[in-house]
């Protein structure tokens, strides 16, 4: 419309301009004639001009009606443009996770001998930016089935069905900024301890690397179940010192839906990490300290229990070595005199290596192999308790980013801290899809 306007104009002025010159270069009439011809080209060129005034003024016309339109439909279309602005600033993601585990070496006496297990979880996580620097983070979780619930140890053969029942929880909902130029991170709801104390780059990812609990995080790491808290990240040098700092509150009376007694029963985690680049190749070096306010002990004195503060530490290492080639350490200890702990101290190494190394047909696949040790207390399992000795091994199937498959083969002995249990052997496979 605007342009037809515009073409319409044009030849509005090329016909007045021919006019014009058609004035300007027509033979000069004689003497007598010369008013009267003068008056006839000024009304020529007078009706000239009143028909490029018509024109202008329609084309005017046409271009307000326009404008009245567009601004008309930019109406219409603003909330459809402000939702699509708002969905602009949200990314959901997630994954689903199918399990398939069997044992061998079960008593049938005594545990009901040996069975298979499947079990899946699924994970949505939703992220949203409502201004630079600061999100918000909201991951379901939903659960179904369990693992091999008919064996127990201490390090758990299943990090991510464990023995739970169909479930569906919001797993972490928290707000995170980031702060003076990157080198500070504030995050604040529901959150989980585990991301950000004790982390490693091959042993910490159940849907994708070790299976058991206890390799994925240290074996006596004493964190609370996901709740509300407070983490600061701090970048003390960036890209080779930070600081994690958590504080969070805790169920003391086993009662989800309440927070109560919150001061009372605080936990608190430190970490301090190193990252730097040995010889080029990525390594990290954490070492952390707990505090768990929610400890109890039996006063020697009087026999009675009390409330008190449990302390603990350990260190996680992880480093690159070769290419493709990673290994790792993570070394545990807490205060045995809470009567909440059974169990003292856990170590465990391993590594990851990339399959491309020897078979260029599989540059993405991964193998790894771990060995885990846990102590028992004597107070609670005796004084002819023993390690529990684990070992993991998987084999990581890579076809693409968003789907994945694992063989897992696990093995347990001196199971749950005793030497009368049977060693047990766990065959178990683990499909991974991601979005």
């Amino acid at each position: 419309m605007r342009s037809n306007g515009l073409r319409r104009s044009a030849t509005v002025f090329s016909v007045a301009a021919l006019a014009a010159l058609g004035l300007i270069f027509a033979p000069v009439p004689a003497r007598g004639q010369r008013v009267e011809a003068l008056q006839k080209q000024i009304e020529a060129l007078q009706r000239a001009l009143d028909a490029v005034k018509s024109q202008l003024d329609k084309v005017q016309a046409e271009q307000k009606a326009q404008k009245s339109k567009m601004a008309r439909q930019e109406a219409e279309v603003a909330p459809l443009k402000k939702a699509v602005e708002g969905l602009s600033k949200v990314s959901i993601s997630g994954g689903a996770t199918g399990i398939l585990q069997g044992t061998q070496g079960v008593s049938s006496k005594t545990e009901g001998g040996d069975d298979s297990f499947s079990g899946g979880s699924f994970d949505l996580i939703f992220e949203y930016e409502p201004m630079k620097d600061w999100k918000v983070v909201l991951d379901l979780e939903g659960i179904g089935g369990n693992g091999p619930d008919n064996i127990t140890t201490l390090h758990g053969v299943n990090g991510d069905l464990g023995t739970t029942n169909d479930t569906v929880t919001i797993l972490e909902a928290y707000l995170e900024g980031v702060l003076w130029n990157e080198r500070l991170t504030l995050t604040a709801g529901k959150i989980d301890a585990t991301n950000y104390i004790d982390g490693n780059a091959y042993a910490g990812d159940e849907t994708a690397q070790f299976l058991s609990g206890g390799l994925v995080n240290n074996g006596v790491l004493t964190a609370p179940g996901n709740g509300p808290g407070v983490r600061l990240g701090v970048s003390l040098v960036p890209d080779l010192v930070y600081l994690e700092a958590v504080a969070m509150s805790q169920d003391p009376d086993g009662d989800t839906n309440t927070t109560n007694r919150s001061f009372e029963h605080a936990y608190g985690a430190l970490e301090v990490g190193f990252t730097p680049k040995l010889l080029g190749r990525p390594g990290a070096y954490r070492f952390w300290g707990t505090f768990d306010g929610d400890g109890s002990r039996i006063r020697k004195r009087f026999g009675a229990a009390e409330d008190y503060t449990a302390m603990g530490a350990g260190m996680s290492f992880d480093q690159e070595v070769a290419k493709g080639l990673g290994l790792f350490f993570r070394l545990g200890y807490r205060d045995t005199d809470n009567t909440a702990y059974t169990t003292r101290t856990s170590w465990s190494l391993g590594g990851q290596l990339g399959v491309g190394n020897f078979w260029s047909a599989r540059p993405d696949d991964v193998i790894g192999v771990a060995y885990s040790q846990i102590t028992p207390t004597k107070r609670d399992f005796g004084a002819r308790a023993t390690d529990e000795k684990f070992v993991e091994a998987y084999y990581y199937w890579f076809f693409n980013d968003n789907f994945q498959l694992s063989g897992i083969v696990q093995y347990v002995d001196g199971r749950n801290g005793s030497k009368t249990l049977d060693d047990v052997t766990l065959l178990g496979a683990r499909v991974q899809a991601n979005f």
